[in-house]
């Protein structure tokens, strides 16, 4: 299990917390058909997850409708006419369609691309103490910046 995505057949569920209810409850993500359940622990909603699944799946073959697949493998990208006229035209030199070419570049970047980032941030504070007689009187905090403007990312 993820940190907050359940996973089974292939379908994903989110985790959320109702302080309110003194629940947990999620959905199946990236289907049309809203699926929900719920539980008072987290192995019981991944139980109760995995249940609607199993129901959904079989609710759906009774009816005889495909149940939706949560990734059918086809997406709409807005890029733009002049990257995709250049993208087109790569292709088109490589041999390849543009699908395939898009595919390719795709991969290359999940290939490439760390499964996480923290971004580090640092600052420093002055403060200027007034005593007066040997008595603390207060503080005035001075924020000075002291860190580079754009954050550095250090990527894992």
């Amino acid at each position: 299990m993820k940190a907050n995505v359940l996973e089974y057949k292939g379908y994903q569920g989110s985790i959320e917390v109702s302080l309110e209810d003194n629940v947990l409850h999620g959905k199946i993500l990236h289907i049309v058909d809203l699926v929900t359940f719920e539980a008072r622990t987290p192995e019981g909603l991944r139980e109760a997850f995995e249940q609607e699944v199993d129901e959904y799946l079989a609710f759906c073959e009774e009816e005889g409708v495909a149940p939706d697949k949560p990734f059918s493998g086809t997406f709409n990208v807005r890029v733009g006419p002049d990257i995709h006229k250049r993208l087109a035209m790569a292709a088109s030199r490589a041999g390849k369609s543009l699908n395939v070419t898009v595919t390719q570049v795709l991969e290359k970047w999940l290939d490439d691309c760390p499964q996480g980032f923290e971004v580090l941030h640092r600052h420093t504070h002055e403060h200027r103490v007034v005593r007066i007689d040997d008595e603390y009187m207060g503080a005035m905090a001075l924020t000075t910046r002291k860190a580079p403007t754009q954050p550095k990312v250090l990527l894992q």
